[in-house]
């Protein structure tokens, strides 16, 4: 595993080109913190279940639909899911990851979804705004966790995160960025 660490920084001092340090190891980074693991740089975002909340710091190269087969919002049989936590998830050494528990609860407070269980997901629209004060800023909209709604009729639309940082909603069959969250185990950083 490949580890290193850069400085802190706020949004107004966000700048793309700041210089990657070597981690001197038993340091966890702090929110707002950049890392780079296994060749892929991540922002840490804070403590969550038991272990550091990290984004990719730029989205996925690719623009992918949130559900390429049914276009529907709901994560669980997403085939966004299973390419995070299928091909892509083997970039990572699985001991390094803590379990993410996601509330899929939806934009309207429907919990149909309930909660699912990964290594890689993305942040709900509940962390996002949490954490939004950490947030890189990416090129393209971002597909959030959240449904905008469980009800059949609106099963389609999916939340997403503007490059002005509002949130918004669009179609799941429609190709928008991919912003990998996970839980770092703190014992990566020692």
């Amino acid at each position: 595993m490949l580890l290193s660490l850069t400085s802190l920084f706020t949004p107004s001092e966000y700048d793309d080109e700041a210089e990657e340090n070597e981690t001197a190891g038993g340091t966890v980074p702090k929110p707002g913190e950049r890392f780079t693991y296994n060749g892929m740089e991540f922002v840490v975002l804070g403590e969550e279940q038991g272990g550091i909340l990290a984004v990719m710091a730029h989205e996925l190269g690719e623009e992918m639909p949130y559900d390429a087969d049914n276009g529907k919002n709901d994560w669980r049989k997403s085939t966004l899911r299973k390419y995070l936590n299928g091909e892509f998830l083997e970039k990572f050494n699985r001991g390094d990851l803590l379990p993410f528990v996601s509330d899929l609860t939806s934009d309207d407070g429907m919990k149909d979804y309930g909660t699912s269980e990964d290594f890689i997901a993305l942040l709900s629209c509940d962390l996002y705004r949490k954490y939004r004060e950490f947030m890189p800023k990416y090129n393209t909209w971002v597909w959030t966790i959240t449904p905008w709604s469980c009800h059949p009729g609106y099963a389609h639309n999916e939340r997403l995160v503007h490059t002005d940082g509002s949130v918004t909603n669009y179609n799941a069959s429609y190709a928008f960025g991919v912003a990998p969250a996970c839980i770092f185990n703190r014992s990566i950083f020692e």
